[in-house]
């Protein structure tokens, strides 16, 4: 079940790249920590911004099945969530919605981050 309590989050620089969504409170493991919002498109509009927010190097689109959302517009700071092959966080999807769970106890301070199901070097070579 989502979130019943706001959970704190800063926008910083990350080491990972640019800008990153870290924990403004120590989150435990299990809890929802937000919704990934942004505009819902149909699956044609997605693939075409998803090939332009790749030509620029973004990934703020996510697959939730039947649309996509984009995190870029109208969405909030969960786009900042970078990637991780270890990652403190799973995307779940949830009525339509894709929300962020996490995997672990999480530090105040400690980046956000789930693996985004490829390598954004190999995905950057496809476009």
């Amino acid at each position: 079940m989502p979130p019943q309590k706001i959970i704190k989050v800063v926008v910083a620089r990350s080491r990972i790249q640019g800008r990153g969504l870290f924990a403004g409170q120590r989150i435990a493991c299990d809890t929802w920590v937000m919704k990934y919002t942004g505009a819902k498109i149909d699956r044609r509009e997605g693939r075409r911004r998803d090939r332009f927010y790749h030509s620029i190097g973004f990934t703020a689109l996510f697959d939730a099945e039947t649309h996509y959302i984009d995190g870029l517009i109208g969405g909030n700071e969960s786009v900042y969530i970078n990637h991780s092959k270890k990652p403190n966080l799973e995307a779940v999807l949830y009525r339509r919605g894709v929300w962020f769970r996490a995997l672990s106890d999480i530090a105040k301070g400690e980046e956000l981050t789930f693996d985004y199901g490829f390598d954004p070097k190999e995905q950057a070579k496809l476009i």
